[in-house]
Parts: C-alpha cells; structure tokens; sequence
C-alpha cells in the first residue's frame, strides 16, 4: 500500500474513503478526479504509483457518504486505457443510513450537494454523456441500487416508455439521429437490442422474459438519457 503524503488517514474507519486501484500510467490528477467528480464533492484527493509501479492508485476522500458508495458501483470502468477498480478503503468503516440526518438538510445544504443526491442511473448517465466507457453491468448496479433505495428521476419516464417495446428503441424514439457519432462510436443501439434478443431468446417462460425485457430496456433507457444530455449540450454550445 502506497505511503500517502497529502492525505492523512483517520484512525476512525470512515466510508467516505474510496481507493481506485489499476489506474493508467497515461491518467494525470485531473482526469482521475474530474471521473469521480460526478459522485460528488472531494474533499481530498491524491493520486500515486502503486508498489510495482506498473499502474497507479488514487485515495479520495469525499465529503458525503453517498458519493462515494456511487464511486464504488463505478468499478471496472473504462479511463483512458484501463478499468479501474474502486473500493471502500476501510472495509471495516460502519456505513450511515441513507436517509441519515436527510430531514434536517437545509435547501442551501440541499442545493450544494445535489450531485451526491441524484439517482446513480442519472450519475451514470452523464458520465457517458462526458464521453467515458461504463459496461452495462456498471449502468445495471445503479439502476439496481435507485431501486432498493426508492430513487427516482426523469429517467423513469423512459422506462416506462422503453420497456413496452425494447426492440423497437430507434423507431420510437429517433433521439439517436441527433447523436450519430456517439452511437457508432459505442454501437449503443446494436448492442442494446442484440442483447436483449438473446436474453429473451435463452431465457426460458414469460417471467424471465419480462425481467430481461425490463432490465435491458433500462439500460437502453440511460443510453438514451446520456444521449439526450449530450445534444442538450450541444444545442446549448451552438447557440
């Protein structure tokens, strides 16, 4: 374990520590922590060589618990030319609700951390808008963790829209002709529906089908959003 310089570890475990390990030699400071920006707030961050010096390690130390439990479902992602791995530092560090102190938040309070607020299906989506590389398995455990916790956002208008026909996503809704060069540089549509046929098609009775049906028509469902942030952007920048 690297022998950090600029942060100094607490002797009380905390979760608001997350390492990332098997970061790129080619990754500076900057693109490592812009990456873990969209979680939310960082109070401390520093990046280093690892131990044999083939890759590198960052420690962050984040302001709310929330930010970083979405840092972790952010595992395997793709900067620059390597998957990273993010983790909890201290495994022991005993977590806080999630609805913990919510209630006395105050609308200021509310409004400085409103990234760490977002659902991580949002999150996902607008680091895919940002151009970065999430497996569908990254966006599937957001979605799985919006789930648990009750999060909702826009998003959830698609689902609703997306899941009655999830094979018929570029006829229904032709947001991908404002975004052709993200789609044909991540095949997103392809991949969406080829694996969703083959779901449905290996997966025998109607029950697997309607959970293969629903979980790659959210997937498909924050492409979509990602997409839409993207072209909202670029609208906002020509004009």
């Amino acid at each position: 374990m690297p022998n950090w310089t600029s942060i100094t570890i607490p002797e009380t475990p905390s979760p608001n520590y997350v390492i990332v390990k098997n970061v790129s030699l080619k990754s500076n400071e900057n693109t490592v922590k812009e990456f873990f920006l969209f979680c939310g707030k960082i109070k401390e961050f520093e990046l280093t060589k690892d131990d044999d010096g083939a890759h590198q390690v960052a420690l962050i130390n984040f302001e709310r618990e929330s930010a970083a439990k979405t840092a972790t479902l952010l595992s395997n992602a793709l900067i620059d030319d390597c998957n990273i791995t993010a983790a909890p530092y201290f495994s022991s560090a005993i977590p806080v609700a999630e609805d913990e102190g919510e209630s006395a938040t105050s609308e200021k309070e509310a409004e400085e951390t409103s990234q760490e607020g977002k659902p991580k299906s949002r999150i996902a989506a607008e680091i895919l808008a940002n151009g970065y590389l999430l497996q569908d398995q990254i966006v599937a455990k957001g979605l799985d963790y919006d789930s648990k916790y009750g999060l909702s956002n826009r998003i959830t208008g698609y689902l609703g829209m997306l899941q009655t026909n999830v094979r018929s996503i570029d006829n229904k809704y032709r947001i991908w002709d404002k975004a052709v060069e993200l789609e044909q540089k991540y095949k997103i549509q392809e991949k969406v529906q080829t694996a969703a046929q083959s779901a449905l098609q290996s997966q025998p009775g109607q029950r697997a089908r309607g959970i293969a049906e629903q979980t790659f028509a959210q997937i498909a469902a924050v492409h979509m959003e990602a997409t839409k942030i993207k072209t909202e952007r670029s609208v906002k920048t020509d004009a």
